[in-house]
C-alpha cells in the first residue's frame, strides 16, 4: 500500500478526524493552490499539531502547493498540503481514488510522503 508520511502524530487535523496515525484513508481528489491563495485559516488548519510542551506549526515554504483530499475508513475528511513538483503531482494524480497508509516519522525534520518519481 501507498503512504503518506507526516512528520507529526499529533496534527490537529487528525484530532478533527479522531484518528491517531497509522490508518488508512483514500486519495479523493489532488488539488494544486499557489502559494499566495493559501488562506492563514487552512495554513493554520493543516500545519497546526502539538508536543508534549506546546502548539506549533509547520512550516510552509514553496510557491505551489499539492492539496491532498483525504477521506478516513469512517467517512471522515482531511487535507494534507505537499510541496508540488512533476513528478509529485502527477504521482498523486494518478493515485486518486486509491488508499494509502498515513503514517508518522517523527525522527524526521521535515513532512514527505513516499512516492515513485
Amino acid at each position: 500500500m501507498k503512504q503518506i508520511i507526516f512528520s507529526h502524530r499529533d496534527y490537529d487535523k487528525f484530532r478533527r478526524v479522531q484518528k491517531e496515525p497509522p490508518f488508512t484513508a483514500r486519495l479523493l481528489q489532488v488539488f494544486l493552490l499557489q502559494d499566495a491563495d493559501v488562506t492563514q485559516w487552512f495554513r493554520e488548519y493543516d500545519t497546526k499539531f502539538y508536543t508534549d510542551s506546546k502548539t506549533d506549526y509547520y512550516p510552509l515554504q514553496g510557491r505551489l502547493w499539492i492539496v491532498l483530499l483525504l477521506e478516513t475508513e469512517d467517512g471522515l475528511l482531511f487535507t494534507t498540503l505537499r510541496s508540488a513538483t512533476t513528478s509529485k503531482l502527477q504521482y498523486y494524480q494518478n493515485a486518486q481514488g486509491e488508499s494509502f497508509q498515513i503514517r508518522v516519522n517523527e525522527s524526521q525534520n521535515k513532512s514527505r510522503s513516499r512516492y515513485n518519481g
